[in-house]
């Protein structure tokens, strides 16, 4: 069994605390409940993300949690001032050049319902990230959440994946797939031709054939890390 960290062992003891399902978790963030269970059942980084928290927080205090618990998993001691909710700002240039970490990196995929894979957002972005240093200058890098679990062990629900869409394909790389119809695939580049493009994926270990003709886009994945 995989081993997981101390703060999603504690995670899921103040959820059941709240009297709270996962699927109900998942539900109150707007998540599918593959992308809330990688953070009691996969993750293994010493603290949460501190969006994630806040949120969580205010929902479990909301059914009789101590306030604070949550936060405390994000590394925000007991008595800190931290706002629960905020309204999105759109993210402008700094004046400082980049000297400052700035959330500019938009993220563009939604998982809708509880199937493999997500759906490409139409229109605005609804979450912006910190751009990783591999990204800078690359203005139509986005980011995108992993859902389901067919590319375990290399990517797990929840985890955010980095996408520059400027990179070239190469055998082996990761990509993600954008179909005809919006849906979006992460999977393992093998090869391409004018009939087919040919993919892997990892659990269970298999490949797949795509018509050429229903993938609109693929775009080259550079990293991966946990939305903070």
């Amino acid at each position: 069994m995989t081993e997981i960290s101390e703060a999603a062992r504690r995670l899921k003891e103040l959820r059941e605390q709240a009297g709270l399902t996962m699927r109900s978790v998942s539900e109150a963030l707007g998540w599918s409940l593959t992308r809330y269970q990688h953070y009691e059942d996969r993750y293994k980084r010493r603290f949460l993300p501190f969006e994630l928290a806040r949120e969580l927080d205010a929902l479990f205090s909301q059914h009789g949690t101590e306030p604070g618990g949550v936060l405390q998993l994000a590394g925000i001691e007991q008595g800190q001032t931290v706002t629960h909710r905020r309204e999105p700002v759109t993210p402008r240039p700094s004046a400082l050049g980049g000297a400052q970490s700035q959330r500019d990196l938009p993220v563009i995929g939604a998982v809708k319902g509880g199937s493999e894979g997500f759906y490409f957002n139409e229109g605005e972005a609804k979450e912006f990230v910190e751009r990783p240093a591999n990204l800078k200058g690359a203005f139509n890098a986005f980011a995108l959440y992993v859902d389901g679990d067919s590319m375990e062990p290399r990517y797990f629900a929840g985890e955010l994946l980095y996408v520059n869409p400027n990179r070239p394909l190469t055998k082996n790389c990761f990509v993600a797939i954008e179909l005809s119809d919006g849906q979006g695939l992460i999977k393992q580049f093998l090869r391409r031709n004018d009939e087919e493009v040919v993919l892997h994926q990892f659990n269970p270990a298999r490949d797949i054939s795509l018509k050429a003709s229903d993938v609109k886009r693929i775009y080259r994945i550079t990293g991966a890390g946990e939305a903070g």
